[in-house]
């Protein structure tokens, strides 16, 4: 329900609410720039009586004297029949300019306001303001219900492509658009009088005595107040000598006899003019450079929003296209349900129902909340099940648990799970678990154990296709391979070699980013396209000759250092570890950056804890270089033998002497008295559980068996804190990229 209020609004008014935005994004900097211009006038003590006697002295026929928000004083007057407004200083009544608004500014606030079509365009304007509400609410739901919490909405985002730009547009600019939605709805009603506006007892008749009118220097109605309070003051009309002088202050609205000077009527404004009044200056942000700019740049994101949203929903609408020889569920013999979030999970299965289907089974593929009733002749029901926020259903699965409580499981029928997550969160594949468990519940068996996908491996979902195809005994050939990356050339330009005394060959890889034009400005290559953009803790991808499917590496360098760094460990029979070995200085290389934002430092100067073993020093190493000028940062990292493969000894007591490293721990584990690097953390139990008590922070990079031993001894260690490690993955205070 909440992905039907958040999408269906923004498709179909995807078009008027970009304009909406764009003319709202124009006429906020249009207010940004004229509150910028406005000059400084320190003259809000003057009287409006001397305010009002030096501007009739210079102008005939003055109407009205008004203050802007930003601090200028408008003065309205007839001229030759004409009507005139003049900006003025206040101290002298000389003119500043003439105002005018032109042609292009009057288009484009006319139809922001009401669509260049009179009340109609205005109540449109108000629909439009009251789906961009729905939208701003529900975007916010979806994101905290994707992430996990409420507090997650200020953690680094995970995924890429337009869904990832999606999130993090609407997040930056949620509060701008609420601002601007929320106001603009209620203008909208207040204009068509659904809502007070508390304007009508501005309109109540009062007059003059009608004698002989003073100076308007003189009136004591009017020496009472300052410039500081006015909002407006409208003069008296030459030809009725019963029209008063009226002044509007942000208080109350006073009404002064010009002949005697004496205050005729005084009423304070009520709770619905104020409310009305701040409604349109936040509106509007008249006076509020600040205001004025966040909500230009939030409604220039509006406009954004709008097209990544509707990418968003193309790439999940043709991601569940019919799929060729999908039979009807009466007639299948597997059942395959597909829970996504985002769309990619269907990619994946319309891999696997291709493959199926050429290898003669009788395959059914519907979504999760589509479980069909009756399925008579299913042997297996095939579960593909991403996860979203801490462990919830996607989109596509929300309803699934309720329909399989009431399902009636076909005889024999046999499950399979697939989980799909990201590992850098705490639950992990946590709603395929979820799935797995109710299957059990409800009495259905698992024909093979349940497996795993981490950030969409193909790799990994091709090797639980060789398990799958061995367990339903029929030959199927998952060609499955990712959208391909945009690629950059890179040049080897030096490496350094490690562990072959230990038969673990090491390498450390530092590449030159070609293409790049000398004569252009590294910023502004990398903007404009012409060179990748990547940090530490950020991934290559490589493809060995005559393989497509890219492995991946942590980078332990940034693009603002010109060179691309990797620390690569030769696998007996790896095709790209072997073919990485085999570079020389002056080799190049085709290889895809993907980002990975979720593995960073945060950005306090609290303690870092970093941790690893190996190769998955590479980053840890970056982070070293990146951040430890302005925080104390201790690394644990193990090795084999300190003589043979001690990676980055040198740079490493090079840090620990500028203090860059404010303490390296390392440990060996073919010498004498060595061991593995949870032994050091054990050892340290006391010392880690001070540098947790500052707040500390802690990066795990490496094997899976070397981060379960990390995390099973920082457990024990943290253990009389009360830190648990998933209420750290939670915090951001435990992130983790294993292999």
């Amino acid at each position: 329900m909440l992905h039907k209020l958040h999408s269906l609004p923004g498709l179909i008014f995807a078009v008027m609410l970009s304009i909406t935005a764009a003319t709202g994004a124009i006429l906020s900097f249009d207010s940004f720039a004229h509150d910028l211009s406005a000059p400084q006038q320190a003259a809000d003590t003057i009287t409006l009586a001397d305010l009002a006697e030096r501007i009739t002295a210079r102008y005939p026929d003055v109407e009205k004297i008004a203050r802007t928000p930003s601090g200028r004083v408008r003065v309205t007057y007839a001229q030759d029949g004409a009507p005139k407004a003049m900006m003025v200083y206040p101290q002298t009544a000389a003119p500043l300019g003439e105002l005018s608004t032109s042609p292009v500014m009057r288009t484009i606030t006319n139809l922001h306001r009401a669509w260049l079509a009179g009340d109609g365009g205005r109540a449109a304007a108000g629909v439009f303001a009251l789906a961009m509400l729905v939208l701003a609410i529900t975007g916010l739901l979806l994101l905290r219900r994707h992430l996990g919490g409420w507090l997650k909405l200020v953690a680094p985002l995970h995924g890429s492509g337009m869904r990832r730009w999606h999130q993090e547009i609407g997040r930056l600019a949620a509060a701008g658009l609420l601002f601007s939605s929320i106001t603009g709805c209620y203008l909208s009603l207040t204009g068509f009088e659904i809502v007070p506006d508390g304007k009508l007892q501005d309109e109540a008749l009062v007059s003059a005595s009608g004698g002989e009118r003073l100076p308007l220097g003189q009136v004591q109605g009017l020496q009472s107040l300052t410039l500081q309070h006015l909002r407006e003051m409208t003069l008296p009309y030459a030809g009725d000598a019963t029209d008063p002088i009226t002044i509007r202050t942000d208080s109350f609205v006073r009404h002064v006899d010009a002949a005697s000077g004496d205050t005729l009527r005084e009423e304070p404004h009520g709770l619905a003019w104020h409310l009305h009044d701040v409604m349109y200056r936040l509106h509007t942000a008249r006076g509020m450079m600040w205001l004025a700019l966040m909500l230009g740049l939030s409604s220039m994101a509006g406009v954004a929003l709008a097209l990544t949203g509707l990418a968003v929903w193309l790439r999940k609408h043709f991601a569940r296209a019919e799929l060729a020889g999908n039979v009807s569920a009466a007639d299948a013999q597997i059942l395959l349900l597909v829970g996504s979030e985002g769309g990619t999970t269907w990619s994946f299965a319309k891999t696997l129902h291709g493959a199926l289907t050429i290898a003669g089974c009788k395959v059914h593929t519907a979504a999760m909340n589509d479980l069909p009733a009756v399925a008579p002749n299913a042997r297996h029901l095939i579960v593909l099940a991403a996860t979203t926020g801490d462990g919830e259903a996607p989109a596509s699965a929300i309803r699934f648990l309720d329909r399989l409580a009431k399902w009636s499981p076909p005889k024999g029928v046999q499950a399979l799970v697939l989980g799909f997550g990201d590992s850098q969160f705490a639950r992990f594949c946590g709603y395929a678990h979820t799935v797995e468990a109710a299957l059990r519940a409800r009495g259905i068996p698992l024909a093979m154990a349940s497996a795993e996908i981490d950030r969409q491996s193909h790799a990994a979902f091709m090797d639980w296709g060789r398990s799958l195809s061995a367990c339903l005994a029929v030959p199927l050939q998952l060609d499955s391979a990712p959208a391909k990356r945009p690629t950059s050339r890179f040049i080897l330009l030096e490496r350094e070699d490690y562990g072959h005394e230990v038969q673990a060959p090491t390498a450390i890889l530092r590449f030159g980013i070609a293409g790049n034009p000398r004569w252009l400005p590294r910023d502004i290559s990398q903007w404009l396209g012409l060179s990748p953009r990547f940090s530490a803790g950020d991934l290559v991808g490589i493809c060995p000759p005559g393989d497509p499917l890219p492995r991946y590496y942590s980078l332990a360098s940034s693009s603002n250092s010109g060179v691309l760094e990797i620390c690569v460990r030769k696998q007996p029979g790896g095709l790209c570890s072997g073919y990485l070995h085999g570079l020389v200085p002056g080799s190049s290389m085709e290889a895809s950056i993907r980002l990975n934002p979720g593995f960073r430092p945060d950005s306090t100067r609290r303690p870092l804890i970093l941790i690893g073993a190996g190769a998955g020093i590479a980053p840890l190493v970056g982070f070293v270089r990146e951040v430890g000028h302005r925080r104390p940062v201790h690394l644990y990292w193990g090795g084999r033998s300190a003589g043979s493969d001690f990676l980055y000894q040198h740079e490493l007591e090079l840090h620990e002497l500028d203090g860059r490293l404010a303490g390296l721990r390392t440990i060996f584990s073919r010498q004498p008295g060595g061991g593995y690097v949870q032994n050091l953390l054990h050892q340290d139990s006391e010392y880690l559980r001070g540098l947790m008590a500052a707040g500390a922070q802690i990066l795990i990079c490496g094997a899976r068996e070397m981060a379960a031993g990390a995390t099973q001894a920082l457990a024990a260690a943290l253990a009389p804190l009360g830190l648990t490690l998933t209420s750290l993955r939670e915090q951001g205070r435990l992130i983790e990229d294993v292999y």
